[in-house]
C-alpha cells in the first residue's frame, strides 16, 4: 500500500493600493453607466454624476426580497440598475400590486422628501441590482440641483395619484 500524500492548492491574490485603486476605479465606472440610464439624472454634469457615484452604495436582492417594507422610515433612495421591482401596497391585510418598476427606476424618493414612512412594499420581482443613496447624499444632491427637486415632486405627485387610487380600490373591495 502506499500513502497518502497530502496535495494543497494555493490561491494567490496580489492585493495592494493600485489594485485596489483599480477596483474602485471600475465600480466607479459602472455605477456611472447605471447613472447615465436614469432620467432623473440626465441633466447632471459629468462630476456631479462622479460626486454622486461615489456616495452610492451596492445593493443586490434575490428575487423575492423585499426591498422596502411599508411602514417602516426611510432611510435611502433606490435606483433600480438591472432587473425588475413590484410595489405593493397593503390596506386591512389585502394585498395589492400597484406597479412593476424596470431597471433605471427611482424608488423611495416620498420617505426621502417627507420623511413619512414607506407608503408600499417594493419587493425583487426577479434578481435584482440596485445602489442606494442616503438621507444627506440626497439632500446634497437638492442642495445642489433644485431642478431635480421639481423633477422628483413630479415623480411624488403621479405615485400619490396611484397609492390613493389603489387605497380606495381596496377599500371599495
Amino acid at each position: 500500500l502506499r500513502i497518502a500524500e497530502p496535495e494543497y492548492s494555493v490561491h494567490m491574490i496580489k492585493e495592494n493600493e493600485a489594485h485596489r485603486a483599480e477596483v474602485h476605479a471600475r465600480e466607479i465606472g459602472r455605477r456611472l453607466r447605471a447613472l447615465r440610464g436614469v432620467g432623473l439624472f440626465a441633466a447632471f454634469s459629468e462630476e456631479e454624476l462622479k460626486a454622486l457615484a461615489d456616495r452610492l452604495v451596492y445593493a443586490p436582492f434575490a428575487r423575492g426580497d423585499a426591498i422596502t417594507r411599508q411602514g417602516m422610515v426611510a432611510h435611502w433612495l433606490y435606483i433600480l440598475v438591472e432587473g425588475e421591482a413590484e410595489v405593493w401596497i397593503e390596506q386591512a391585510g389585502t394585498r395589492r400590486l400597484l406597479t412593476t418598476l424596470p431597471a433605471g427606476s427611482v424608488f423611495g424618493e416620498m420617505g426621502m422628501f417627507t420623511g413619512e414612512p414607506r407608503r408600499a412594499t417594493v419587493t425583487a420581482k426577479s434578481e435584482v441590482e440596485c445602489y442606494r443613496l442616503d438621507k444627506t447624499g440626497f439632500e446634497d444632491i437638492i442642495r445642489s440641483r433644485p431642478a431635480i427637486a421639481e423633477d422628483m415632486a413630479a415623480i411624488l405627485t403621479e405615485r400619490n395619484m396611484q397609492l390613493a387610487n389603489a387605497q380606495e380600490a381596496l377599500g371599495a373591495e
